[in-house]
């Protein structure tokens, strides 16, 4: 008896034991802990794949791709090295790769990847000497690898073996910034802030990591209760359309040439010499725009140089130059050659903020700054060209395209909602003229279903509608639409007008391509 009670009793405290070692478990797989991410560790990154992100594939040659092809496998080679702490021969494969790479005449963006990695391979060997060309590498990084969370986070790594405390504290924030959960970058900071004795910047970094971490906790747990009583929702990931964004294209914009160049000079002050040699700037002016828009682009730079040079000798001011500069900038980038680069930077650099004032001058200067490879400043004026004009569609699509290739997916999103909504706008409020001017491409056609008859209800005046269609939906009764509006307030218009006339379930109806949708 007393060994069944025994046997009894050791069964029950093993169960629970198992139960409370499998709650302990599933809490321990709930929480993340501070001992699980080791300060100043860092991994290896190759994102050998995005290296070309930045470049206008159509513009690379034969040569190019090819050059590149064999780079990246030098870069390739070069990251397994360093994954496996090969650091000088991943440094002898990455100087390969980038010899490839220069060959190829990849953008300043390009390098990125590669410079990092050198200069964490060079931070890594142990070398004092060494530390000299990491920082030398480091300072060659441009402005779009910052806003890429992992990469920053090296790069503040190699800032710490720099002795740049500072520099990469900032970084390890911006990280957290970026992602409040990236627990090793607060493992990091917190570390980095105990080195330097700043104790009270590392206590509030450890816990700001533990608000963070019961935050995560809290919500897998509710996900978990949720899924359990049944109440969970699937969300689906926002997908970015890709048809929604285009590349600004400089190929292809319009050409602004009807400007008034003495708008800001005193036309009384102006002596007859002067005057002379300004009415040969402005007509050297209007031949380099006529050659531009026909995309003739030496001549046009030879135009436009002359007008310039004719308008100084007239003491033009530097705000009435700016449709000179302006359009010689777009000129030299739309040749595509790297000398027409250096030209540009020279004009882009006159130009004063007057040349800002309307829509159309601020969008084609948006589009020269993106081909000049300046994209915040491209950015900026596309915003800036929205707010002059909500309406205009194409800095939209042109903000989707950019920021998507940036990886900046919740601005690429923020720039598609507008363009949605300011699309609808235009298409509810606008002419088929309209519609078109603003880059609708296909309009949208409105009609009005007057309604379902049979043989014998069907109004007599029915038949006197525009437009109208027949639908037959079966042997006895019939769909009418009538009307063809381009423009949906007409169309309600015409909708209420039928009402009166008692065709009360009318109702609105879009057509795009022939085909009904949903508006």
């Amino acid at each position: 008896m007393y060994k069944k009670i025994f046997l009894v009793f050791s069964i029950s405290l093993g169960l629970c034991f198992l139960s409370g070692q499998q709650n302990l478990n599933a809490a321990s797989a709930d929480s993340t802990t501070i001992e699980q991410f080791t300060p100043f560790y860092w991994e290896a990154i190759s994102d050998v794949d995005k290296v070309l992100q930045h470049e206008r594939m159509k513009d690379l040659n034969k040569r190019a791709i090819d050059q590149s092809k064999i780079a990246n496998e030098h870069y390739q080679t070069a990251v397994k090295k360093m994954q496996n702490k090969d650091y000088a021969i991943a440094i002898e494969e990455f100087k390969s790769a980038m010899k490839r790479y220069k060959r190829a005449k990849l953008s300043p963006d390009a390098y990125n990847y590669i410079h990092t990695n050198l200069a964490l391979c060079y931070v890594s060997t142990g070398n004092k000497k060494d530390k000299v060309m990491a920082k030398r590498y480091v300072n060659l990084l441009t402005k779009t690898i910052f806003k890429q969370e992992k990469w920053l986070y090296n790069i503040a790594i190699i800032h710490y073996h720099l002795n740049n405390q500072d520099e990469a504290a900032s970084m390890l924030s911006s990280c957290i910034k970026m992602d409040e959960f990236n627990y090793q970058a607060y493992e990091t900071l917190k570390a980095l802030y105990q080195e330097s004795g700043n104790t009270k910047s590392a206590n509030k970094v450890h816990e700001q990591m533990q608000s963070a971490q019961a935050k995560q906790l809290k919500a897998k747990q509710r996900a978990r209760a949720d899924k359990k009583s049944g109440k969970s929702k699937k969300k689906g990931k926002v997908v970015i359309s890709a048809s929604s964004g285009i590349e600004p294209d400089i190929n292809n914009l319009k050409i602004i040439g009807k400007d008034d160049l003495l708008q800001y000079n005193k036309i009384d002050k102006i002596n007859e010499r002067s005057m002379d040699q300004i009415q040969l700037g402005v007509g050297a002016y209007n031949d380099g725009v006529k050659a531009l828009r026909n995309k003739e682009y030496n001549n046009a730079i030879d135009k436009l140089k002359e007008a310039e040079k004719r308008l100084k000798r007239g003491k033009i001011t530097e705000d009435g130059l700016n449709f000179v500069r302006g359009n010689l900038a777009i000129a030299y980038l739309s040749k595509g050659d790297k000398r027409g680069k250096g030209q540009a930077k020279r004009y882009l650099k006159y130009l004063t903020k007057r040349i800002y004032k309307t829509r159309e001058w601020t969008y084609n200067l948006a589009v020269t700054y993106y081909a000049y490879g300046d994209k915040e400043k491209a950015l900026d004026l596309f915003k800036l060209s929205t707010k002059q004009d909500r309406l205009y569609l194409t800095p939209y699509r042109n903000m989707i395209f950019v920021y998507t290739n940036m990886d900046e997916g919740k601005k690429a999103l923020s720039a598609q909602k507008s363009y949605e909504k300011n699309r609808n706008d235009l298409i509810k409020s606008f002419s088929k003229q309209e519609q078109t001017k603003y880059n609708v491409t296909d309009p949208y056609v409105f009609r009005v279903n007057l309604g379902t008859y049979g043989e014998f209800n069907t109004p007599e005046d029915l038949y006197d509608e525009g437009d109208l269609i027949s639908i037959p939906l079966d042997n006895s009764t019939t769909t009418y639409v009538a009307g063809m509006f381009y423009n949906m307030n007409e169309a309600i218009s015409y909708q209420k007008q039928m009402k009166k006339r008692g065709y009360s379930d009318c109702f609105v109806v879009a057509f795009k391509d022939g085909e009904k949708i949903d508006f």
